[in-house]
């Protein structure tokens, strides 16, 4: 008859220990994945909101633009390398006022990135002429 000693005990005892230690070190890993991809959105929206906030003074500053209802959106993609975009909305009076505000808007965009896309979606009002 063989004999059960604390060798036969303990022999079978390694297995779920390292399956343990891997699904932890596996959580671990997606944890960590998981806090860095909310740091770069965090990130990424943190520059949208300054480069928004720097183009929507430089409108402001500019006294051709007093009154106008123009404004700035920008969206900054998570992947570096790719441009931002600043959406450019509202109501102007004429095609002039419209070119003047896409122009300060490109300046600023681009004197903070280099990579600023515009998209226009601002409208020229049709001025009615009183008879």
């Amino acid at each position: 008859m063989p004999q059960a000693g604390p060798q036969a005990a303990t022999s079978g005892g390694f297995g779920p220990t390292l399956t343990v230690f891997l699904l932890l070190f596996g959580l671990l890993v997606l944890v960590g994945i998981g806090v860095k991809l909310y740091d770069l959105k965090r990130k990424r929206e943190a520059e949208a909101v300054h480069l928004q906030a720097q183009v929507s003074d430089a409108l402001l500053r500019d006294p051709t633009m007093f009154g106008l209802a123009v404004t700035p959106t920008a969206h900054v993609p998570w992947w570096s390398g790719t441009p931002a975009c600043i959406v450019v909305s509202g109501r102007v009076p004429t095609a002039e006022a419209r070119e003047r505000a896409l122009r300060i808007v490109e300046q600023e965009g681009r004197s903070l990135r280099s990579d600023v896309v515009l998209e226009d979606r601002l409208e020229v009002e049709a001025m009615e002429r009183v008879a």
